[in-house]
């Protein structure tokens, strides 16, 4: 193989089978200096194929743990295998072969143009007095180019954007042409389009059969791109997993202090981390939401996000409700799925409807098995009825009893769309008296 197929040509036809030897091994990985630890007791292994995500608070030791895989930094204990060696006895060179680190720090003291960043990262393929070839500049104008920053050789790097300096220095990274690419928040400062490139990019790499170690602080990020993540506490390993075993609220509310409500992401079917905002501790009336199919999803988030009391109706067991107010800590009357609300249930329910200021109906369709939401709606003092919107699950009845209530309970209720509801909240401490 030639350098020039070896600066980032095809994909590499590496086995990927877990009985091959880790690429990248940590046994009991510490580091301490001026006697305080920032690092401790941190063992992983990485394999070709994986992109890992290292997560944790500001001072987790996210960093440390990238600089002394890396081998930037010497390991107060433990050690770091790297292709079955040990990387404290490899040479720079060496290291510089099997592994690559783009650092977040993007300053740089001298005036160097964009091609002679990227030539830096050919440094390992050269010979002890051999200069850059012919080769290595048009390995590096295809990275640029790949990277998104076509005809930019010339330009200084100083002069660069924050963004196009991440994505010369990943570029620098990609044109070394190492089994093991290791980036601390390769997107700090990127907008959405270039973060979107960047980790997209890193799963081409992962795909490739090489291995990626990232830190990342977006949670949502970290889910939709990465195939493992690495949590870290206090510098040790608090969570090691699949996104949807790290990412829980469990896990999340513990680490980082806060409370967090953690749901699929209909769009890119990976997981939505969002914090949920501290709530006053008075005010805000008391609202009941009725809802199913997932139709009360979103304005329970607003409300809650609000401050309002809330209470929910009857939800059916794995109804996005469901799990969304057994989540927030939001009492509501459960039933199993796909069984029918008895009477029962709504004698169960009508207490918390009954208190509250409010009940809103929401938008869903309505069968035999769900008509005894309506009937519970018909006990509420003052009911809204969400008028359907765009996106949401039309409202239709599949029961002649159900169109009935549903009639009934218009007559007394007011009729407001998604938008008027929100808009009248400012006002919700007078709702019980509001009797238009």
């Amino acid at each position: 193989m030639t350098r020039s197929d070896r600066a980032f040509g095809g994909p590499r036809e590496i086995p990927q089978s877990p009985t091959v030897a880790p690429l990248l091994e940590t046994s009991g990985l510490s580091y301490a200096v001026d006697g305080k630890t920032i690092l401790e007791g941190v063992s992983l292994t990485v394999r070709r194929g994986e992109l890992l995500g290292v997560i944790g608070p500001n001072g987790a030791g996210k960093t440390t743990l990238l600089r002394l895989i890396s081998g930037l930094l010497p390991p107060t204990a433990g050690a770091v295998r790297l292709a079955g060696r040990n990387i404290e006895t490899m040479s720079p060179r060496q290291r510089a072969l099997l592994a690559t680190f783009m650092s977040q720090e993007s300053s740089q003291p001298f005036a160097f143009t964009v091609m002679e960043i990227l030539l830096m990262g050919r440094y390992p393929h050269r010979g002890r007095f051999e200069g850059d070839t012919v080769e290595d500049r048009e390995a590096a104008r295809r990275i640029l180019a790949y990277v998104g920053l076509p005809g930019f050789e010339d330009r200084r790097f100083g002069e660069l954007s924050g963004g196009e300096r991440q994505l010369a220095l990943f570029g620098k990274s990609l044109v070394q042409d190492t089994e093991l690419i290791v980036l601390d928040e390769p997107s700090s400062s990127l907008d959405i389009r270039h973060q979107d490139r960047i980790f997209s990019m890193a799963q081409e790499l992962a795909r490739e059969s090489r291995a990626v170690v990232t830190s990342v602080h977006n949670l949502d990020v970290a889910a939709q791109y990465c195939s493992r993540l690495l949590l870290l506490e206090k510098g040790r390993a608090a969570a090691d997993g699949k996104p949807r075993d790290v990412l829980t609220p469990e896990i999340l509310d513990r680490v980082y202090g806060i409370r967090t409500l953690v749901s699929p992401n209909a769009v890119t079917g990976s997981i939505a981390v969002t914090v949920v905002p501290a709530r006053a501790a008075t005010g805000g009336a008391r609202i009941h939401l009725i809802g199913g199919a997932g139709s009360a999803v979103n304005l329970t988030r607003e409300l809650y996000r609000l401050g309002y009391r809330l209470s929910g109706g009857i939800a059916h067991e794995h109804d996005s409700d469901e799990k969304l107010w057994k989540s927030l800590g939001v009492p509501y009357v459960s039933v199993g799925a796909f069984s029918r609300i008895t009477d029962d249930d709504v004698r169960a329910a009508a207490r918390a409807v009954e208190e509250a200021d409010l009940a809103i109906l929401c938008s869903f369709p309505v069968g035999t098995g769900n008509v005894g939401n309506l009937k519970l709606a018909g006990l509420a003092k003052r009911v809204v009825v969400l008028q359907t919107g765009t996106g949401d699950t039309p409202r239709a009845f599949f029961a002649p009893e159900g169109k009935a209530l549903f009639d009934e309970l218009c007559r007394r209720a007011t009729l407001m769309s998604y938008e008027q509801l929100l808009a009248s909240l400012p006002l919700a401490s007078g709702i019980a008296g509001d009797g238009t």
